[in-house]
């Protein structure tokens, strides 16, 4: 090709000048975070491939139509060198174009080595194969130190049985009934009371955190038998309401069940809600009024009362005596017998009076018993 060297110059700047402008677009799209469309980065970057293989084109073609022709001028002459000189053997005398297509059967001579210099035998196709070596790794030449590290014994572990075992009520009485019996037995013969009597009477006071044990014979008047302390009653003054107040409720109640596998030791379930507590929630549209209100151990509550371990026993074997309906449970938020019953306060229910005109009734039966006081204690 008869080209002007000019123009090969000017093809290989221009390629030049649009590679340069393809990699500048695109370290700047992507640390700079230039807002540059993807697509035209890319077609920079490829006219700039396309104008450097044309650049390179046309400088490979005018150097290969150019080299054959006598150079002249006096800094472009020059003598030819002979190959041979150099030490090399030329493949052929015919000077040959750099492009001249060269057909299938030259090939051949240029890949096979001379016939004077036979194959090695390793490199002979029929001697090639596949060698696999299995080396020892350290690992496994080093020897294994066995490091005799003590152990302690392990204690044996509970049995699931023996941490989840559940009492029967039968069983759990066995266990703690003689203790229990014995005691509350006692309580009895102090206060003059028939043991075992017929109905027990259980009225609960919230704000001198006190459980007074009554008791009467068939046919009999009620006897007051023993104070005992309210170790935790959580809420305050009031009837419970609903779920999670944690109040204790008012009202009168009954036993509906003695539990032996309770978390807080034993415990006796109270009736509530009553049917006074569910007419006042139709009344208020209160639905989910809560449950599972106690009499049980321990020294902790949430609206139960917590009377401790052994107190606890004591009216659990009672109501397994007695027989659980013939306990009578009375909660009043204080001592009606000596209190007046106060009016509705702002926020309380409306018919929270109608209420503890009731319990006042129901605790008048039960004798109030004698105040302690220092007089008393002499004898005067």
């Amino acid at each position: 090709m008869r080209l002007s060297r000019r123009l090969v110059l000017l093809a290989i700047r221009s390629a030049g000048v649009f590679t340069s402008a393809a990699v500048k677009l695109w370290y700047g799209f992507k640390r700079i975070e230039m807002r540059l469309d993807r697509r035209f980065v890319l077609l920079a970057v490829g006219s700039a491939g396309v104008f450097t293989g044309a650049a390179v084109t046309l400088g490979l073609g005018h150097y290969g139509a150019t080299k054959d022709r006598p150079l002249t001028g006096p800094r472009l002459a020059h003598t030819p060198t002979n190959p041979s000189a150099l030490g090399f053997t030329p493949l052929d005398t015919t000077r040959t174009a750099r492009f001249t297509y060269m057909p299938f059967s030259e090939a051949p001579l240029l890949l096979q080595p001379p016939a004077d210099e036979p194959l090695r035998g390793a490199e002979k196709p029929e001697t090639w194969s596949t060698e696999t070596r299995h080396e020892a790794t350290a690992s496994a030449v080093a020897p294994k130190l066995a490091l005799a590290v003590p152990r302690r014994p392990r204690k044996k572990a509970a049995s699931r049985r023996t941490r989840s075992r559940r009492y029967t009520l039968k069983q759990r009485l066995t266990q703690i009934s003689p203790e229990a019996r014995k005691r509350i037995a006692n309580k009895f013969k102090a206060a003059n009371a028939i043991w075992p009597p017929a109905d027990v009477g259980l009225v609960a006071i919230k704000d001198e955190n006190l459980l007074e044990l009554y008791a009467r014979p068939e046919g009999g008047e009620w006897t007051f038998i023993h104070r005992y302390p309210v170790l935790a009653a959580s809420g305050g003054a009031g009837p419970k309401l609903r779920r999670g107040d944690k109040q204790v409720p008012e009202g009168i109640y009954a036993i509906t069940f003695l539990n032996p596998n309770s978390r807080y030791h034993v415990s006796l379930r109270v009736s509530y809600p009553n049917a006074f507590d569910r007419k006042m929630a139709t009344k208020d549209r209160r639905k989910d009024l809560g449950g599972d209100i106690m009499i049980h151990g321990k020294n902790s509550s949430a609206g139960c009362l917590a009377m401790g371990d052994e107190v606890a026993e004591e009216l659990f074997v009672l109501a397994a005596d007695i027989g659980k309906r013939n306990i009578k449970l009375i909660i009043a938020p204080t001592d009606f017998r000596k209190k007046e019953i106060p009016a509705a306060k702002p926020g309380q229910p409306v018919w929270l009076p109608d209420l503890y005109t009731e319990v006042s009734s129901a605790m008048s039966e039960f004798k109030a018993p004698p105040e302690v006081s220092l007089l008393t204690l002499l004898g005067l």
